[in-house]
C-alpha cells in the first residue's frame, strides 16, 4: 500500500526539473505559457505548447524541454520578455545556463550565460516543394 501511495503522489505532483547549481543546456526548447506547460506535462499532450493562447502568457512564459518533459522560467536580467514573445507558438530557444532558484510557483530559474532564439515562423512563409 505505501508503494501505491508514493507512485500516486508523484503523478500527482508536476516534475520540476533541475537543482539550484545545476547546468542546463536546452536545445530547441519550446516557449510557452506556465498553465499550458503544466497541462502538456501532465497530459503528454505536446501539441498544447504550440497551440497555447496568447491570453494565457500573462501567467508567465516557461521554457519547456520536450526531450525531458520539464520546463523552466528564464532569469529576466538575460533574456527579456519580448524575445521570448517572438518564440512563443511556433518558435524554439537554445539555452545554455545554470539554475539559480526555485520561484514562487516552483518553477526552476535558469540564469542563461548563451542563449539564441528561432523565432515563429510567419503565416505563409513556407515555399518548398509539395
Amino acid at each position: 500500500m505505501h508503494k501505491i501511495l508514493m507512485s500516486l503522489a508523484l503523478v500527482a505532483l508536476p516534475a520540476f526539473a533541475g537543482e539550484v547549481g545545476e547546468e542546463v543546456e536546452l536545445s530547441s526548447g519550446a516557449v510557452t505559457a506556465l498553465p499550458c506547460a503544466l497541462e502538456a506535462q501532465k497530459t503528454g499532450k505536446l501539441e498544447l505548447l504550440n497551440t497555447c493562447p496568447m491570453s494565457q502568457a500573462a501567467k508567465g512564459l516557461v521554457v519547456f524541454d520536450v526531450a525531458e518533459k520539464t520546463f523552466y522560467r528564464l532569469a529576466p536580467k538575460k533574456v527579456s520578455t519580448y524575445e521570448l514573445e517572438k518564440a512563443y507558438g511556433g518558435g524554439s530557444i537554445d539555452v545554455t545556463g545554470t539554475v539559480t532558484k526555485k520561484d514562487k510557483d516552483g518553477v526552476m530559474v535558469v540564469e542563461a550565460t548563451e542563449y539564441s532564439i528561432t523565432p515563429k515562423p510567419k503565416p505563409g512563409a513556407f515555399k518548398g516543394c509539395l
